[in-house]
């Protein structure tokens, strides 16, 4: 693997840098094996997943899930990766990491479904501090086309912006953004081959189109956090399906691994 500061650097200047091929051959073939059998409700352990949501449109869905590490092997691999890992602390700047959260984001074949500009620390406050790093996992060849992500660079310095919500659209969350990174707006479309990955900081805006081929594309999403993250509030869980936990309360235990490259 190609050695990682120049990398570092990009990713405190930009609030993102496409990472290494992670997934190959047959590895690769099993975890969209795993994937396949969740988003087909054939899972064995579906019940350990802590949300899936299946959003309808006319003759096709958008599938979003929340924590599929619990429910398939091959995907608590690939969280707890060491090569993973290693980038995430490395881009966090700590020694080791707890797994936040992972997402599996399926965009079916011919969707106009985008996801509007936002951070995703934006839904995160009642966490703290804001320096979780999120590695997109393509399990398919992510274009344009598909719905790749896309990326403002230095958005990771801020400000917060308001949460996005089910109302909102690409004109809608770009009204959104400060008026001088509005008058200076340039996005990043960022391809990613099947089984590469990219990196970002849980500040960055970005955003992805809808998918306009003929084909699935599918990605997994696993966001590390720094091992000292605390809640800042008891009025709301952490994650789906956890207990909520007092304010200054560390997360930790089995619902959020602490990970190092070394374990």
């Amino acid at each position: 693997m190609r050695p990682f500061r120049a990398t570092t650097e990009q990713f405190h200047r930009d609030g993102y840098v496409v990472g290494p091929i992670v997934l190959i051959g047959d590895r690769l073939r099993e975890v969209g094996e795993a994937v396949d059998r969740i988003i087909s409700g054939r899972c064995e352990r579906a019940s350990q997943l802590l949300m899936f949501r299946r959003d309808q449109e006319i003759g096709s869905a958008q599938v979003h899930v929340v924590g599929p590490w619990r429910a398939e092997p091959a995907l608590r691999a690939v969280a707890f990766d060491a090569v993973i890992v290693r980038l995430a602390c490395e881009l966090i700047g700590a020694s080791s990491v707890r797994l936040f959260r992972d997402q599996l984001f399926v965009k079916v074949p011919h969707s106009g479904t985008s996801v509007p500009w936002h951070q995703d620390y934006s839904d995160w406050t009642h966490t703290t501090p804001s320096r979780h790093v999120t590695c997109w996992v393509a399990l398919d060849d992510a274009t344009e086309a598909n719905g790749c992500l896309r990326y403002v660079s230095g958005s990771h310095r801020g400000p917060l912006l308001p949460k996005i919500t089910s109302e909102d659209d690409m004109s809608s969350a770009l009204a959104r953004l400060p008026v001088t990174m509005r008058s200076t707006f340039e996005q990043s479309s960022v391809a990613v081959s099947a089984g590469g990955c990219v990196f970002h900081h849980c500040l960055t805006v970005h955003s992805s189109s809808g998918n306009h081929t003929a084909t699935i594309r599918r990605a997994y999403a696993i966001t590390y956090m720094h091992p000292d993250t605390r809640s800042t509030t008891a009025r709301r869980p952490p994650v789906p399906g956890a207990a909520p936990l007092a304010a200054g309360t560390r997360l930790d235990g089995k619902m959020f691994p602490r990970l190092s490259p070394d374990q």
